[in-house]
């Protein structure tokens, strides 16, 4: 299975938990907005350029990473950090690095990736996307207590699924099999709308197989 197959479910989830926690915002400022446009369309202007710069700077890493041109990437990634700050640009940046990485099968550079995304302490759904990602990589090669001191710390229930799916197969892995069994039911349980829930019923039906 790709490390990087539930990319649109996990950032589906990442969008709904957002929303959620951001919601009273959102509304606030939509009516600050209405009664103070003309001040904030001054402030819009004046920030204009830099919005506009730091666009056109990670479209120049987009492009990079499409290419394969990950040590350039990097280079760049790290010098817009360091002028922009560690905003959604950079965020979306490193996710892509790790995957383009994990393509190439250089799994320690992946997870440097999204181990310097957590570091750099960004929001809560987003450090627990990155640790889910780099769990699974962490299983991969069969570091089962890093990856499982990284699902312990997802607590989003957006994301429990995906959890209960990954320490599944490191019971597995482990040769627990009940263990690995409970963990695969619990994420069916919990799991609807999950795009890999066919896979997960695959892995119960083969862990009940086992046994």
């Amino acid at each position: 299975m790709a490390f990087e197959e539930y990319d649109d479910y996990e950032q589906e989830q990442l969008v709904k938990e957002w929303l959620n926690k951001n919601w009273l915002t959102i509304v606030a400022g939509i009516a600050l907005g209405i009664g103070g446009l003309w001040g904030y369309g001054q402030w819009q202007v004046s920030q204009s350029n830099n919005i506009k710069a730091a666009a056109e700077e990670f479209v120049q890493i987009e492009q990079l990473l499409s290419l394969g041109e990950l040590t350039e990437a990097e280079k760049m990634i790290a010098d817009y950090e360091a002028q922009y700050g560690s905003n959604i640009y950079v965020v979306k940046a490193r996710l892509m690095a790790a995957g383009k990485l994990v393509e190439q099968d250089k799994i320690a550079e992946a997870k440097v990736q999204y181990q310097t995304l957590i570091d750099a302490k960004p929001e809560k759904s987003i450090a627990e996307m990155a640790r889910l990602r780099l769990a699974r990589l962490l299983v991969s090669e069969g570091d089962y207590t890093a990856a499982l001191t990284h699902l312990d710390k997802v607590q989003s229930q957006a994301y429990q699924t995906i959890v209960e799916e990954v320490v599944g197969d490191v019971f597995l892995a482990q040769g627990e099999l009940n263990k690995a069994k409970d963990a695969y039911q619990l994420a069916l349980n919990e799991g609807e709308g999950y795009s890999g829930r066919q896979i997960v019923e695959m892995k119960l039906a083969d862990v009940k197989a086992a046994k």
